[in-house]
């Protein structure tokens, strides 16, 4: 792969240079701001990866502006109207959205940007206390770092492999900031760059750990999937009689393991395959929860992620006590909501009485243009 340096694209304030033109195949009726390469036409002139283009549809007609790239699946990403700044005045208005929202009152942790909920495709940022964390999806958004950096200077700035490979982008991995602890709903939690997930920490569940903390006082819980023990913690804390959490990653279950002791409660962490617990455990809960990371990234994992979603929570129900409660969650955006709680229904041998059916919290936007943005579902179901 060849490496790039981010530079900003093409201008196109008054008396500038214009910005490239790139013609659809599709016509401007397809809602949405994703356009795959074969919805493209190549364009007469060459154009690098990751530049701010015009998009118009194949009749003519202006969509706004965008970012391409021949080498995406995804070649076009589109902004909407152009304006000058459009990145910095946009992040900036993210910004402002959070505050409006108040979330300073039970935490200091929160999605700052979420990509195309806040009209910022391949752009995510997260805020732990006094860090922000950046993590790019796109070439485009990889130009225009200097964009982002004059907004958040400090931030720390990543992006995976994969996206990486996918895009035609690198970026060198930079060091870490040092580890922060964060509070949330009167939970602290520690944050170590160097070793989580994504940015950091998954602020999405902030609401749903708290709806299960209020139903675990004198419970005994299960948190599988338990990543760095939000659930489990939270519920500790809350007052659960037994808390359990089960994981494959031995880093995260240290970071569990320090959160309890920050908190000062007890929680049984498992280093161990979930089925392979599920199966051989005697014991039975009042409360587990099932957070499994990302099963299904394209559409070539769909039947493959639709049987472990099915084969976890048919092993998950069996181990709830009759009137127990299993809450169930998917974060890949390719299961729509429906699909989910169908999966469910087929898979466990018991009713299920579904009385709450949540998402991510309200620092997570979702886009009419891109549905798929609401990516996090969260089933929270009596076992009978």
């Amino acid at each position: 792969m060849p490496d790039s340096t981010p530079h900003p694209p093409p201008a196109a304030a008054p008396g500038g240079p214009p910005r490239p033109a790139v013609h659809l195949r599709v016509p401007a009726g397809r809602r949405h701001v994703s356009f795959f390469r074969k919805m493209v036409r190549r364009p007469d002139t060459q154009i690098s990866p990751g530049a701010l283009v015009d998009v118009h549809d194949r009749n003519g007609l202006l969509l706004g502006c965008g970012f391409y790239n021949p080498n995406s699946e995804i070649a076009i990403r589109l902004l909407g109207p152009a304006e000058e700044g459009i990145i910095e005045r946009r992040l900036r208005a993210a910004i402002a959205n959070r505050a409006a929202l108040h979330l300073d009152a039970v935490a200091d942790a929160w999605r700052v940007c979420h990509a195309e909920g806040d009209g910022l495709p391949g752009l995510i940022v997260d805020r732990y206390a006094d860090v922000h964390s950046v993590e790019l999806f796109s070439f485009g958004m990889f130009r225009q770092l200097d964009a982002i950096r004059r907004v958040l200077p400090n931030a720390f700035v990543r992006a995976d492999t994969r996206s990486q490979e996918l895009e035609g982008f690198r970026l060198a991995d930079p060091p870490p900031p040092p580890p922060v602890t964060i509070r949330e709903h009167g939970v602290r939690f520690a944050v170590d760059f160097a070793r989580g997930h994504k940015t950091g920490f998954f602020c999405d569940q902030r609401e749903n750990r708290r709806a299960v903390a209020e139903l675990a006082g004198g419970a005994d819980v299960l948190d599988l999937c338990c990543y760095s023990g939000g659930f489990a913690v939270s519920a500790a804390v809350a007052g659960a009689r037994r808390v359990i959490g089960v994981d494959m990653d031995e880093e995260a279950l240290e970071t569990a393991a320090e959160n309890a002791r920050l908190n000062r409660v007890r929680v049984e962490f498992h280093h161990q395959n979930l089925f392979d617990f599920l199966r051989n455990t005697p014991d039975r809960f009042d409360i587990v929860v099932l957070d499994p990371p990302k099963l299904v990234r394209d559409k070539t994992e769909l039947a493959k992620g639709r049987r472990s979603y099915y084969d976890m929570n048919r092993l998950a129900a069996r181990v709830v006590k009759p009137g127990g409660v299993l809450v169930s969650c998917s974060c890949s955006g390719l299961v729509s909501e429906e699909e989910f709680l169908a999966l469910m229904r087929d898979a466990c041998e018991r009713e299920l009485r579904t009385f709450r059916v949540a998402g991510a919290g309200p620092d997570h936007p979702v886009s009419s243009l891109y549905p798929e943005g609401r990516y996090l579902k969260v089933a929270f179901s009596r076992v009978v």
